[in-house]
C-alpha cells in the first residue's frame, strides 16, 4: 500500500527521480531570476553546501537549457558557512564556487562568500548584505497604459507608503537542504541560532552544532526572501520528512525540534523538492 502524501509546510513537488528533480529545479531557479531581472534588474540569489546540492549546480554550467540563467545581473550568496578556510575541503564557498561561480559569467562584486576567517564575520556579512540591496533599484520603464494615466488630469498619482527603516533585505530565490536531523543551513536543533529574531546573520557553534563553528542565514532573512527551495534526495531523508508529516498533523510546526519547520515565508513561497525515494513513493516505471 502507498504512503500517504506527506504534509509539510509550504508546497510539496514530487519528481519521479533526482535527475528529473534537478531539471524541474533549475527552471524554477531560471523563472525566478528572469522575473527578478525583468522586474528589479538584478537577481539575489543564496544557494546552500553539501554534497546534495552539488550535482544540481553541475547541472545549472552542463545543461544547455539553463545557461541561460542571466548570471551577469546576479548576486550569489551563501546560505551558511563552515568556519574553515576557503581551500578546505568543508568549505560550502569552494563547493560551490568549483561547480558554479568559475563557469558563470559574474564578476568578483557579484561573489559573496562568507569571510569566516574575520573576526566577526556574521557582522561583516550582513553589513555586506546590507550594503549591496542599498544601491538604488532598478524600476521597469512603464508600460502604454501607465503613460495614458500618467497624462491624464484626472488620475491622481498612487500615493507610496514610507519604506521601513532599516527593511530586511528580500533574497529572490534560496536553495535549502535538510539533515536528518531536520536542520536547515546551520540552524540545529537546541541551537543559540534558532532564538534570533533581530540579525540576519549569526556565528552559530556549542554542543548542538555539528562542528566546526559556523556562520548562517537566520530565520529573519530566510523567512523573508521571495522564494524558498528545499532540495531532499534520497529514501533516507524519508524518516524525517515523516517525522516533521507528523509534527504538523498532531501540533504544528516545532522549529526548536526541526529547525526546517522555522522556515515560514512571511510574503514569498517555500516549495519541497523530493524525488520519490524520499517522498516515500514508488518510482514510476
Amino acid at each position: 500500500m502507498p504512503n500517504p502524501p506527506l504534509r509539510l509546510p509550504g508546497e510539496v513537488h514530487v519528481a519521479p527521480d533526482a535527475d528529473l528533480l534537478y531539471d524541474d529545479l533549475a527552471s524554477a531557479m531560471l523563472g525566478s531570476a528572469i522575473d527578478a531581472i525583468g522586474k528589479r534588474g538584478v537577481f539575489h540569489v543564496a544557494l546552500s553546501g553539501g554534497k546534495t546540492p552539488e550535482p544540481f549546480l553541475i547541472r545549472l554550467v552542463t545543461d544547455p537549457r539553463f545557461r541561460h540563467i542571466p548570471w551577469q545581473h546576479a548576486h550569489l550568496w551563501l546560505v551558511d558557512e563552515r568556519r574553515v578556510p576557503y581551500a578546505d575541503d568543508r568549505s560550502n564557498w569552494k563547493m560551490i564556487k568549483e561547480t558554479l561561480a568559475d563557469h558563470v559569467p559574474m564578476k568578483a562584486r557579484q561573489l559573496h562568500p562568507m569571510p569566516v576567517e574575520g573576526n566577526d564575520p556574521a557582522g561583516e556579512y550582513e553589513q555586506e548584505l546590507r550594503r549591496v540591496f542599498a544601491k538604488p533599484a532598478y524600476v521597469a520603464p512603464p508600460q502604454p497604459d501607465e503613460l495614458a494615466r500618467k497624462a491624464s488630469p484626472a488620475t491622481p498619482a498612487p500615493v507610496k507608503p514610507a519604506p521601513a527603516a532599516d527593511p530586511i533585505p528580500r533574497l529572490d530565490f534560496v536553495l535549502l537542504g535538510m539533515g536528518d536531523d531536520a536542520h536547515t543551513a546551520s540552524l540545529f536543533p537546541g541551537s543559540p541560532a534558532l532564538a534570533e529574531t533581530q540579525r540576519l546573520i549569526v556565528a552559530n557553534e556549542g554542543p548542538a552544532v555539528t562542528p566546526p563553528p559556523r556562520v548562517t542565514m537566520t530565520y529573519p532573512l530566510l523567512n523573508a526572501a521571495r522564494k524558498l527551495a528545499v532540495l531532499v534526495v534520497g529514501q533516507k531523508k524519508n524518516a524525517t520528512l515523516r517525522r516533521i508529516d507528523a509534527q504538523m498533523k498532531s501540533g504544528g510546526p516545532n522549529p526548536a525540534a526541526m529547525p526546517i519547520m522555522g522556515v515560514m515565508p512571511t510574503d514569498g513561497k517555500l516549495t519541497w523538492y523530493l524525488d520519490a525515494p524520499a517522498s516515500g513513493r514508488e518510482p514510476e516505471e
